[in-house]
């Protein structure tokens, strides 16, 4: 049996398909690995109000959330990093002056979103103001911004995301580069449905950073972690663990820089990768 690793497991994609369900034989394999003493975090892009209460009950050890801003041991906060005012107010000129309509902001406090974005939920019949996240959804044109702030200002946020139309007039590359000064913009999940799209993270902050912060304040050492992912926004994470997994359904060419490819979600990857390395 494998001497006891810190394991980082991405959500979409990685642990929970599409239609965020977490397979049987990866539910199974985190309660194994656990037992064997290893510890489990979730390590997502998303805000901790985003991630389904069946995903929290399953009883991972701890959460790192919006994309490495943050990370949560049980009610214990071991960090948490916040966007500067001024790269939000930067951003929303930006989204303004391309004509980019759907947007959001994540923190601890819910998801701020854009009048697009919520008509993207819409069309997708997922109302935001009905359901499990519904007290976490803020329309950003409802936001009272007191008289002499700004945005940036009022709400309290450790990432963004945007996706542009299908014929935008920027690429990504491009955004990237116009918005390096306040972040570090990688790939976002709407490939499908924009060709730019992406998240907006704090610069200097990621899911690698975190990946060591919370090693080190566990006690353990980077070569016994072990990180697992399926995306371009999973990168710095998987860089920085002593042990890389790339899913089975891995996207921007991940897997060729991990240490090893796991099966396709649906054909368990996740239990899989346990076996492989030793953790069950």
């Amino acid at each position: 049996m494998t001497a006891c690793k810190l394991v980082f497991i991405d959500i979409d994609g990685t642990l929970a398909d599409e239609n965020h369900v977490v397979p049987e034989s990866a539910q199974e394999a985190c309660h194994e690995a656990q037992r064997n003493g290893h510890k489990l975090f979730i390590c997502t892009g998303r805000s901790m109000p985003k991630i389904e209460r069946s995903i929290l009950d399953l009883g991972f050890d701890g959460v790192v959330s919006v994309a490495g801003a943050q990370a949560n041991v049980g009610d214990t906060l071991l960090f948490q990093h916040l966007v500067p005012a001024a790269a939000v107010d930067a951003a929303m000129e930006y989204f303004k002056l391309h004509h980019i309509e759907s947007y959001q902001w994540q923190g601890a406090d819910g998801m701020y979103i854009s009048e697009g974005y919520r008509r993207h939920l819409e069309s997708k019949g997922k109302a935001f103001n009905r359901g499990e996240f519904a007290k976490f959804w803020h329309l950003l044109d409802e936001v009272e911004v007191p008289f002499g702030s700004t945005l940036g200002q009022t709400i309290k946020v450790s990432k963004g995301s945007y996706f542009t139309g299908p014929n935008p007039d920027v690429t990504f590359e491009q955004t990237k580069r116009d918005l390096s000064p306040w972040f570090e913009t990688v790939h976002g999940s709407y490939d499908k449905i924009s060709p730019n799209n992406g998240e907006l993270l704090i610069n200097g902050i990621d899911k690698g950073t975190a990946v060591r912060d919370v090693a080190d304040a566990l006690g353990y050492t980077i070569a016994d972690t072990i990180a697992i992912g399926d995306s371009d926004n999973d990168t710095a994470m998987l860089k920085a663990a002593g042990t890389s997994v790339a899913m089975g359904n891995a996207i921007h060419g991940i897997e060729k820089f991990c240490d090893l490819q796991t099966t396709d979600i649906h054909n368990n990857g996740l239990a899989n990768a346990f076996r492989a390395l030793g953790l069950v």
